[in-house]
């Protein structure tokens, strides 16, 4: 039997959040979400306390932040892309790059030839 490869935003949330348990996970902002930042939907995080949060790739590799409430918990209600006028605008094309390129060197790792 052959294990083939799904796009992990095609994978069901596997954390216990009621609202995504089971389902496809596109939307970061539902009220009542208790989804982990690191879940099989959200493949390349980085969780960074020192800005009080973590960064992760959408589907369409877009950088995102969500701030952290406290350790392991998330506040998803204010989770926001990092674009024009977010205090991580900046270096948003490097950190995006640098998740998108590991993410790509990782493959291998995981699904050997």
């Amino acid at each position: 039997m052959y294990r083939t490869y799904r796009n992990a935003y095609e994978r069901a949330c596997d954390c216990t959040c009621p609202i995504h348990h089971g389902q496809p996970r596109t939307t970061y902002t539902d009220p009542g979400c208790f989804c982990l930042a690191t879940c099989a939907s959200q493949p390349m995080t980085v969780l960074a306390p020192q800005i009080g949060g973590a960064l992760f790739l959408d589907a369409h590799d877009a950088l995102w932040f969500v701030p952290a409430l406290e350790p392991g918990h998330w506040d998803w209600r204010y989770a926001t892309a990092v674009d024009i006028g977010h205090p991580l605008f900046e270096t948003s094309t490097q950190i995006a790059d640098f998740l998108h390129d590991t993410h790509l060197m990782l493959l291998p790792l995981v699904h050997p030839l």
